[in-house]
């Protein structure tokens, strides 16, 4: 997949199938829609286009100096549409000038100045121009008189609900982190260069690797999760394998904390971990954050935790559904990116 950013002069005068949307979580309704398009390819004979918008469309809306945070940052979005196997990516940006423009002058400008549109595929919720006027059936009627023709997907449902970014923030903000992965059809994945602690897990004897998540990454709802783990060092080499672990996404509140971190114990590990990028897929919550009276009283419960944990996960056997499925490609590029 080759990364736009002048598609006029890198594109020419090549006729492109347009899959447009934002595409935060790159779930199961987006990957159905680019299956759409991928099929529009196949008739064509003609690329595919995924056009998004960065920075996300709602960081407008967001105070001075905060963050809209999203289910797939930029960098990890794009290595997921990537591994569906788009052939141009293009985030046009979004500015206050940008969202100002009417529907019409927004398919004219894009669609039809920029690129040389054949034919869009969008989701059945797609919006676009000035506050989100334009809806999927003035496209197909912009695309009649201007030129292109328009195909619209229909809602994914999972559980009889249908999928969509703002269910699958819901459900982590309830910590079901089972239900969102389903919606996914991936285990959600946070990610991030480990940093130094404070030492406490080392001791009580459940060592912990802090994580410093992206800024505008999602965080599941406070509380002890049972999880995979991938580990990738600074260079890009050492192991990408997955390894058993428990998780604390919260803030302490036995010692105190205020911020929120995202702690990992992988047992039975005793390796150097600073400096690795760590790369954490959630496959169910425990319990809730919650305050303890003393260190023993937490380190009887972290104990409690991770034999849980681990029980589930081998029952379960979720590492097949978290390391099977075929966007993992994603996330090792991800890792030779050496992001977060």
């Amino acid at each position: 997949m080759k990364t736009v950013t002048d598609p006029a002069s890198e594109l020419k005068d090549s006729e492109v199938i347009v899959a447009a949307g934002v595409f935060d979580g790159v779930h199961l309704g987006h990957q159905e829609l680019f299956k759409a398009a991928l099929e529009a390819k196949r008739k064509l004979g003609i690329p595919v286009l995924a056009l998004t918008f960065y920075p996300h469309p709602r960081t407008l809306m967001e105070p001075s100096g905060n963050y809209y945070t999203l289910l797939t940052p930029e960098p990890e979005k794009m290595a997921l549409v990537q591994a569906l196997g788009v052939d141009y990516y293009w985030a046009v940006p979004f500015t206050r000038d940008l969202s100002k423009l009417s529907p019409r002058r927004f398919v004219q400008d894009h669609l039809c100045r920029i690129l040389r549109t054949k034919h869009v595929v969008c989701g059945f919720n797609f919006t676009f121009g000035y506050k989100g006027q334009g809806k999927p059936r003035d496209l197909e009627t912009m695309g009649n008189e201007l030129g292109f023709t328009v195909s619209v997907v229909p809602p994914y449902t999972v559980g009889g609900k249908v999928v969509s970014s703002t269910r699958i923030r819901q459900e982590l903000c309830r910590g079901s982190v089972e239900e969102a992965g389903d919606c996914l059809g991936r285990p959600y994945c946070v990610y991030g260069t480990v940093v130094k602690g404070d030492g406490i897990g080392n001791r009580i004897g459940f060592p912990t690797s802090n994580i410093a998540v992206p800024v505008d990454k999602f965080l599941p709802a406070n509380g002890v999760y049972a999880a995979w783990v991938r580990m990738r060092a600074p260079n890009g080499a050492g192991s990408s394998d997955s390894r058993p672990c428990v998780v604390n996404v919260g803030t302490r509140p036995t010692f105190g904390g205020k911020d929120t971190r995202v702690e990992v114990h992988i047992p039975g590990f005793a390796g150097e971990l600073y400096g690795k990028t760590l790369q954490v897929f959630f496959a169910k919550r425990i319990r809730e954050e919650r305050k303890f009276p003393d260190l023993m009283a937490l380190k009887r419960q972290i104990q409690e935790d991770v034999g849980m944990a681990l029980a589930w996960l081998e029952a379960q056997n979720p590492l097949l559904k978290a390391f099977s499925f075929t966007l993992i490609g994603a996330y090792d590029r991800i890792f030779h990116a050496n992001l977060p």
